[in-house]
């Protein structure tokens, strides 16, 4: 059975010469699509991770001091309950109940 594919578009995008001739020099013409999209998709994805971090920032700095105390208390006590797991974790694997890894 045949693999679905990606709907593609052709696009033209106006590059330095001088970054076209180290692409065209370094990158096979094969893979030059592959390469080019890759290297897009990497960028976009950061710049979507970088509005959320802003996003974040945004929501936290404008929290109240008492709901960052709120937050910072549910945290300790998460992280607690994580030592707890890792306790029980650390305890199956020396009594033979549970494989390592």
């Amino acid at each position: 059975m045949p693999t679905r594919r990606e709907p593609y578009e052709v696009v033209s995008v106006s590059l330095p010469r001088d970054l076209v001739k180290r692409a065209n020099a370094l990158i096979p013409k094969t893979q030059r699509s592959r390469v080019i999209a890759n290297i897009l998709t990497t960028f976009l994805d950061s710049i979507a991770r970088k509005q959320l971090e802003r996003q974040y920032e945004a929501y936290y700095s404008q929290r109240t001091a008492r709901e960052a105390q709120e937050e910072r208390d549910l945290l300790s006590e998460w992280e607690l309950s994580d030592d707890e797991a890792w306790a029980i974790l650390d305890k199956e694997e020396a009594s033979g109940r549970r494989k390592a890894g």
